[in-house]
């Protein structure tokens, strides 16, 4: 017990320089995809799925995909029931104005490309139907 409190009380003196180094990333959103069309070709010719990676990583600096799939059921707004199992992307939204834009954008025209009626986006607390690009 002796020994527990001198490490916690020597923890504390070291840590009163506070050596925590962090930094902001921004808020968290989670975007599903349907996983059956993430290896299908983009009109340019190359998987979804790469393309996905490339606008996360070269305009957000990264993501995270969960393994495994994530299944759901809802209804639209015209009481239509629908089940998919989707695949979730996390990236982190810097807090500029323009960076959840961006990513709406990419996301409708990702959904017109996959002859989706609409991609599910959450971000900081919300949920949104993010719905193909004209």
């Amino acid at each position: 017990m002796a020994n527990r409190a001198a490490n916690a009380a020597a923890w504390k003196r070291s840590s009163n320089h506070d050596p925590v180094k962090r930094e902001l990333l921004g808020s968290v959103a989670a975007i599903l995809l349907p996983i059956e069309k993430l290896k299908q070709p983009s009109p340019r010719g190359v998987p979804f799925e790469q393309e996905i990676h490339e606008f996360l990583f070269t305009n957000l600096n990264g993501y995270t995909v969960a393994s495994g799939n994530i299944s759901g059921h809802w209804k639209d707004h015209d009481g239509r029931d629908y089940y998919g199992e989707h695949r979730e992307y996390r990236v982190a939204l810097p807090p500029s104005p323009t960076a959840q834009h961006t990513l709406e954008l990419f996301l409708a025209t990702l959904a017109r490309e996959m002859r989706e009626s609409c991609i599910y986006l959450e971000h900081a607390g919300q949920s949104y139907l993010i719905y193909a690009a004209a």
